[in-house]
C-alpha cells in the first residue's frame, strides 16, 4: 500500500477539465482545482488583456481569414471563438455590410489599431495556454503539503539556548 501512495505523488493527476474549463474562462482552471489566489489573478490579467484588445479595435479584431497565423494565437481563449462568430455575423449581415459608415453595424479596424488589438488579445491567448499547461499538471494537494510545512516551521517558536541547556 505504500508503493500505492508513492506512485500517486510520482505521476500526479492530469487535470483535463480543469484545462478546458480554463480555455472558456482564464482562471476558471485553477478555481476549479482549489488555487484560488492564482486562478483570480489570472482572470483579472488574461482576461484584462483579452477585454483591452476588444476595446481598442473591436469584433473585427478577430478576422480568421485576414490573419490565419494570429486569429491561432487568438483562439487560445474561448471568448476569441465568440467574438470571431459574432464578427463573421456582421460581416455577412447583408450587402455592403462591410463598406465603411454609420449606417453600417461592422467597422473594420485599420492600421495601427488593428495591429494593436490583434497583438493584444493574441498575447491574451499565449498567457493562457501557458495557464492552461499548469493546471494540466498541477497537483495542489502537493502544493498545499508543501506551503503547510513551511508555515508550522516558521511559526514555530525555537527553544531558547538557555532553557534547553
Amino acid at each position: 500500500m505504500e508503493n500505492h501512495a508513492a506512485e500517486e505523488r510520482e505521476f500526479p493527476q492530469w487535470h483535463i477539465v480543469p484545462a478546458i474549463a480554463g480555455w472558456l474562462l482564464p482562471g476558471l482552471g485553477h478555481l476549479l482545482i482549489g488555487e484560488k489566489k492564482r486562478g483570480l489573478i489570472l482572470l483579472v490579467a488574461i482576461s484584462g488583456l483579452w477585454f483591452g484588445g476588444l476595446l481598442i479595435g473591436g469584433v473585427g479584431t478577430f478576422d480568421r481569414s485576414a490573419h490565419p497565423a494570429w486569429f491561432m494565437g487568438q483562439s487560445l481563449n474561448g471568448g476569441s471563438i465568440v467574438a470571431w462568430q459574432v464578427q463573421e455575423y456582421l460581416k455577412n449581415s447583408g450587402p455592403g455590410a462591410t463598406d465603411p459608415g454609420p449606417q453600417n453595424r461592422y467597422q473594420p479596424p485599420y492600421g495601427h489599431v488593428e495591429s494593436q488589438a490583434i497583438l493584444y488579445t493574441a498575447l491574451a491567448g499565449l498567457l493562457n495556454l501557458l495557464a492552461m499547461i499548469d493546471v494540466v499538471y498541477r497537483d495542489p494537494k502537493h502544493h498545499r503539503q508543501e506551503n503547510m510545512g513551511d508555515e508550522t516551521d516558521e511559526g514555530a517558536e525555537k527553544p531558547n539556548e538557555d532553557e534547553v541547556a
